[in-house]
């Protein structure tokens, strides 16, 4: 791991005191900069190279544990009237498994993403959260939509 050091020492020397009635002051200033360069994995890798110990030399300290994200939902959180929007698009990979999470805080309320099925008839208590976990099989542009406003709260767009 490739570390640089840049040390700048400035000084500066008053005259002879006895010989002027003029007085200098001597100034001395010192910084220091130090810059470590991050490890990169290994070509093909998606885990990150963790540290042996942690920076501050103290080995009390739990480090931190790789996580696997391949196979994770994507998550796309939604509060109703904070927001949404029908201009909010979120873009996910056909195919990707995703999570859409809902609340609305001020009413109960029932959700429902189109062509996909998703949450009707399922009424929920207000602030409460409403989940749905699903595969984006299918392409295209689809609005999540409030029974409770009639609002297109996002389009999802599958591409």
């Amino acid at each position: 791991m490739p570390v640089v050091v840049a040390t700048l020492v400035l000084g500066a020397c008053g005259g002879d005191d006895e010989s002027s009635d003029t007085t200098t002051a001597a100034t001395t200033t010192a910084a220091a900069a130090t810059t470590v360069a991050p490890t990169t994995p290994a070509a093909g890798s998606a885990d990150l190279p963790l540290p042996t110990t942690p920076a501050d030399g103290s080995a009390d300290l739990p480090l931190p544990q790789p996580v696997d994200t391949a196979d994770a939902p994507l998550l796309i959180a939604v509060e109703v009237g904070a927001d949404d929007s029908p201009d909010r698009i979120e873009t996910v990979p056909a195919g990707a498994v995703v999570t859409l999470s809902i609340v609305n805080p001020n009413a109960e309320d029932e959700f429902h993403l189109h062509d996909y099925d998703l949450g009707d008839d399922q009424v929920v208590p207000a602030g409460q959260v409403a989940t749905f976990t699903f595969v984006a099989d299918r392409t295209g542009d689809f609005a999540l939509e409030s029974h409770e406003t009639d609002d297109v709260l996002l389009v999802l767009r599958v591409a």
